[in-house]
């Protein structure tokens, strides 16, 4: 993008440098930044990625809010009745109407809304901070791994740092598969002590 804003409310994005160099300058679309990108950089047609300024940030609160949301996960199968899920299951009843299903689904479904919601807020964070092209909100709606980690490596290779998203999904994401194999075992060992009992199996 060339051309000097024309009014205060021009969107964000690389104009010319109001300063006369050669370079593009970032318009946060309140104010002129100090991030800049050298047009000559180009090969073949491929514009160089620019870099941000030494001092930008790399973290706000909307990624943390998508990594966190990660807890309400981990936080939710602690409190999940897997146990006598699988065994009402094994008996023939319904629990998919039960108040415990439907808050586990109904807080899954806010996370992952939550999460899309927040992803785009840290995109649109990162370009009023001077990132170019950071990565695109809407891959959240794979999942949050995919926006953690996609955003992460794109800001780590503007910025020099940016990868502790991704170490602290990483160890929220172990946790829960140690969660969940625990609960599975036990709700197995319980489905196996339970087996006379379930009709079929008298």
């Amino acid at each position: 993008m060339t051309g000097t804003p024309d009014t205060p409310t021009a969107p964000p994005g690389w104009y010319q440098d109001y300063a006369g160099s050669s370079r593009l300058r970032w318009w946060d679309g309140l104010q002129w930044t100090e991030h800049f990108h050298d047009p000559s950089l180009e090969v073949y047609g491929a514009t160089a990625t620019p870099i941000v300024g030494a001092g930008t940030a790399v973290y706000n609160a909307y990624i943390w809010v998508v990594v966190a949301l990660q807890l309400v996960a981990l936080g939710t199968l602690f409190g999940y009745d897997m146990t006598g899920t699988m065994l009402a299951s094994a008996n023939g009843l319904s629990v998919y109407g039960t108040p415990g299903y439907l808050l586990f689904a109904g807080l899954g479904w806010l996370s992952y809304g939550l999460t899309v919601l927040f992803s785009y807020l840290d995109r649109r964070t990162l370009l009023q901070d001077g990132f170019d092209r950071p990565f695109h909100w809407a891959w959240a709606f794979l999942g949050s791994a995919v926006y953690i980690i996609g955003r992460s490596i794109i800001v780590k290779r503007r910025a020099g740092r940016g990868l502790a998203p991704i170490w602290v999904w990483a160890v929220i994401t172990i946790a829960t598969i140690i969660v969940v194999i625990v609960k599975v075992s036990n709700a197995m060992s319980a489905l196996f002590e339970n087996l006379p009992t379930i009709p079929g199996n008298a």
